[in-house]
């Protein structure tokens, strides 16, 4: 009788990680919070408008604020059930957000193991499973549970293409980078800089074929923003690659009095913006809205528009703080990477937890030293393109906005990283172990001659 194969013991642990994170996120869908916080509301708002074919809203001054990717999700899962009422906020934008976090456990666990092999594939899912604010965040309709998975979707794509380098592969990977974009606009420059990562790690093979390569994963990405960036500039009658919130975003930033935050912001300019708008004249700090703040802003410059007035404004910015007072600047551009980093995404008005901060420093160190390990031992291509995403994501939210949930995209490439990053070194050391073992054992054979085994009873017997 032929023997049954069974199944590898990672397949089944694998199998008890996704159950549990599938647990964790149906039951944030279940139990979500019932505050929407701006974003949110817009996000669900546009996803109704878009499941009835547009994409505008009542009362929204600037739709094209907030990119599509997210309300697109929105609006899918409400045709899929059948949602046509004018609930903002139906069930299934929240199931669509738990699915969503389920799939990012499994592109995890496909990149790791394509990368490193099963088992650290497992540890790397179980880390984005365990990992308590992805888990949180799926009771939130905000883009960055889609915006982890789509840069997860980038870096498997980008491995998968570097299997075997050719051009149409990257294309592909570079279509996928275009998709990310139009979930978060801050990774705008992402295509250029992963373009560089795919020519940098092929020249070995010739600079035709690596060129050819990145310039693929360019185009393609282009091509899959083109259309969207074709809808937004018409509209807004103005180069509109992806949205609109370039300016306010910068504009917030760079304004050095309020620290690079919202909340600074509303304190060191609510006067001015209750000034301008007198329906809000009774509305504290704390409750106002950050466009409010921004109109107040605009309106320095009645003959601008609104974006080419926050873009004075913000130019005005950079020479009296950034050249007027470049440490001072400097000084906020180092709080806001610790403000991404050394912080934790809470979701909307969940208290702070130390056992979690202390969990996601560890998650995160863990996963950067094992990505640096890794690279240091093995060059790998994809390392490369993790430590690379990971950087520049970084950078561009220092000059815009930086808050503690932007690290929540990010957090689960450090995990695969460092997951990947030990597995390919451990690999690679085997296999410097195995080379320096074939001489020794060739030279041993070559010593004691060719011989024949005396057979045993046992097999005598036999």
């Amino acid at each position: 009788m032929a023997r049954q194969r069974s199944l590898p013991a990672s397949a089944f642990a694998f199998a008890l990680v996704l159950v549990t994170g599938v647990a964790l996120r149906a039951e944030r869908a279940v139990h979500h919070g019932v505050f929407l916080s701006t974003d949110e509301r817009a996000y669900a708002a546009l996803g109704r408008a878009l499941s009835h074919g547009y994409y505008d809203v009542r009362g929204m001054d600037d739709p094209l604020h907030w990119p599509p990717g997210t309300p697109l999700l929105f609006a899918v899962a409400r045709k899929l059930t059948g949602v046509h009422d004018a609930t903002l906020a139906p069930a299934a934008a929240y199931w669509a957000q738990a699915i969503v976090g389920v799939a990012l456990i499994v592109a995890v666990y496909a990149l790791v193991r394509l990368l490193a092999g099963p088992w650290p594939g497992v540890f790397a899912a179980a880390g984005v499973t365990l990992y308590p604010p992805l888990a949180v965040i799926s009771g939130d309709l905000v883009s960055e549970p889609l915006g982890a998975l789509t840069l997860a979707l980038v870096v498997l794509a980008l491995a998968w293409a570097w299997r075997t380098p050719a051009p149409w592969r990257f294309a592909v990977a570079g279509a996928v980078c275009g998709i990310a974009i139009l979930v978060r606009a801050d990774l705008l420059v992402l295509p250029l800089v992963l373009a560089a990562v795919v020519a940098l790690t092929l020249r070995g093979t010739g600079a035709r074929r690596a060129l050819l390569a990145a310039g693929a994963y360019l185009v393609a990405a282009a091509v899959a923003l083109a259309p969207w960036s074709a809808y937004a500039t018409s509209r807004r009658g103005e180069l509109t690659p992806i949205t609109s919130s370039s300016w306010s975003a910068l504009y917030v930033g760079t304004y050095l009095p309020a620290d690079g935050r919202i909340f600074g912001l509303r304190r060191q300019l609510g006067d001015e913006a209750r000034a301008h708008n007198p329906k809000i004249r009774h509305e504290e700090n704390q409750n106002l809205r950050t466009e409010w703040v921004l109109d107040a802003v605009a309106a320095r410059h009645p003959s601008l528009g609104r974006s080419a007035a926050l873009r004075r404004e913000t130019m005005r910015n950079l020479r009296r703080y950034a050249l007027g007072r470049p440490v001072a600047f400097a000084g906020m551009q180092v709080r806001k990477l610790e403000r991404m980093w050394i912080g934790y995404d809470r979701g909307t008005h969940h208290k702070k937890r130390a056992w979690i901060l202390a969990v996601h420093l560890l998650l995160s160190a863990a996963g950067l030293a094992g990505l640096l390990y890794g690279l240091w031992r093995t060059r790998h291509p994809a390392l490369w393109a993790i430590l690379a995403t990971v950087l520049t994501v970084t950078a561009v939210n220092s000059f815009f906005v930086s808050e503690a949930r932007h690290n929540v995209r990010l957090v689960p490439l450090l995990v695969a990283g460092g997951a990947a990053g030990f597995g390919l070194a451990r690999l690679s050391r085997d296999r410097e172990r195995a080379a320096r073992s074939e001489p020794l054992r060739a030279s041993a054979s070559e010593r004691v001659g060719p011989h024949v085994a005396p057979r045993s009873t046992a097999g005598a017997a036999r």
